[in-house]
């Protein structure tokens, strides 16, 4: 009978909202140093891979979103692809592909699908912005785990992730351990991410991203008024709801019957608001895509308008085996993962994958830790956007077109 070890991934997204904190350590001299042409290369396969990543995303939402009802959704599905993608360096055979397909990273070269992440991840940690951002990854490792060099040698030059020895034989001293580490990454917003772990566990990745950022043109709070936010259920909740006229990027769009706003952050990363036509929430995301929030963001066009938008507090924490199980990832979580190329010496299976995701948004910003015709009318979006009932938002980084993060309010109280 093969013994089987235990890998565990614990995957957290946050928008958090601590003043004074230390500017992230950054890869950007390496990044400067970097030949013209090796750059433009990089670029493209940057480029490649965030296309890939804005379908999962989407496609991620979608499953969240059918197995979680009538509740707020928020998460990080860059944090959750940058860690998976981290595992196909020690994947092999069908275990790969199931992977590599279901990350829809499938017919592109391993090595563009590398160089595209490992550019995303020094383009988002660049210092000099006018936020705080940074998607970092760590491994934990069984002090007896024999683990490849080559995999060691690429999850820290291609992801830049650090790797820290720990006694997983004795599960309460690593628990404690683990949670001081991802206390002090998230500035002491999360500090019990995991609750139990297997005495058998050799090797937990944390994948994080950290943003921090303030609207481009603040609301002014002198102009919160309470307010009615009308639930899915008919019945509606008192809620503070920030105003501001200005000119900001709207469209309607009639094939998903929802109004689209562009609020933008300093430091060239965008908020997308999309809220439906009363009773059309489920056709909104249902329409949703890679290719048409694509298109949705083209179609925008400067107008005069009202904006009403609720101040609210929300998190999430999701099994992300359930979620990837029901798109097709399986193989990794069972006795017969073949990842044989993070160690030779036990047979290793993914038992945990944990995400968690908090975010706040106030008055002074965001706090955290096939082709289709689209009409566009600016002409008719109403001169009031009143975010009243629920709507679904996106986080984007404007650099890359990477979808950060992607929430949907149910009940912003």
């Amino acid at each position: 009978m093969k013994t089987t070890l235990i890998l565990d991934l614990l995957f957290a997204g946050y928008f958090l909202a601590i003043n004074g904190l230390q500017q992230q350590k950054s890869p950007a001299k390496n990044h400067q140093a970097i030949h013209p042409l090796q750059e433009s290369e990089e670029r493209r396969a940057r480029n490649q891979v965030v296309s890939r990543n804005n379908e999962f995303a989407c496609k991620m939402y979608q499953e969240l979103s059918q197995k979680s009802k009538n509740e707020n959704i928020f998460f990080s599905p860059l944090s959750i692809s940058t860690g998976f993608s981290m595992l196909t360096l020690g994947a092999k055979d069908y275990t790969l592909s199931q992977l590599s397909e279901n990350l829809n990273l499938k017919d592109m070269p391993m090595k563009r699908i590398y160089q595209g992440f490992h550019y995303i991840i020094q383009s988002l940690n660049q210092p000099n912005r006018d936020l705080k951002l940074h998607l970092g990854n760590t491994l934990f490792i069984e002090n007896q785990l024999k683990v490849q060099k080559r995999f060691l040698n690429d999850v820290k030059n291609i992801y830049e992730a650090e790797v820290i020895p720990m006694e997983f034989k004795n599960p309460k001293k690593a628990i404690t351990e683990i949670n001081n580490y991802v206390s002090q990454k998230t500035h002491g917003k999360i500090n019990k991410l995991i609750k139990t772990l297997d005495q058998n566990t050799m090797l937990l990745l944390i994948s994080h991203i950290y943003f921090q950022a303030e609207w481009e043109k603040k609301f002014n709070s002198k102009d919160t008024k309470e307010d009615d936010f009308f639930l899915i259920n008919g019945k509606s909740v008192k809620v503070p709801m920030m105003y501001r006229g200005g000119k900001y990027k709207t469209a309607y769009d009639k094939q998903l019957s929802c109004t689209i706003l562009e609020i933008p952050f300093k430091g060239n990363v965008t908020g997308l608001f999309m809220i439906p036509d009363q009773g059309e929430l489920k056709k909104m995301e249902e329409g949703l895509s890679k290719d048409k929030l694509m298109q949705l963001r083209q179609s925008l066009q400067y107008s005069s308008v009202d904006v009403c938008l609720p101040k609210f507090s929300i998190s999430g924490t999701y099994n992300v085996k359930k979620y990837l199980s029901g798109l097709g990832v399986t193989r990794i979580f069972d006795g017969s993962a073949d990842l044989t190329r993070i160690s030779p010496q036990k047979t290793l299976k993914v038992s945990q994958a944990i995400h968690k995701a908090v975010l706040k948004m106030d008055e002074e910003g965001a706090e955290a830790s096939g082709a289709t015709s689209i009409e566009t009318l600016p002409m008719t979006v109403p001169p009031l956007i009143k975010f009243n009932h629920p709507f679904m938002m996106s986080m984007i980084d404007s650099n890359s077109n990477s979808i950060l993060f992607m929430a949907k309010i149910m009940n912003p109280k």
